[in-house]
């Protein structure tokens, strides 16, 4: 079994040097292009907007309508 450090290098492209922007779009992208890789790659896209904005509430930076507000923009 991997350690941590082992799983976030190889998972979430982890490695000295590379921006916080390349890791997060290189992690939630993924590789290839078949139906389950898309499939996979807007499950890991939802995830992780889900847990941004549920931490973003947690620490008060968004308010629930702030939150309303953009949901409804995106589903508009």
């Amino acid at each position: 079994m991997p350690t941590r450090e082992e799983a976030l290098a190889e998972r979430t492209y982890k490695e000295n040097g590379l921006n916080v922007e390349k890791r997060v779009f290189y992690t939630l992208h993924g590789e290839g292009k078949t139906p389950q890789r898309e499939e996979a790659q807007n499950h890991r896209n939802s995830k992780a907007i889900a847990l941004l904005f549920k931490m973003l509430l947690d620490k008060r930076l968004l308010t629930e309508e702030q939150l309303d507000e953009i949901l409804l923009e995106v589903t508009g």
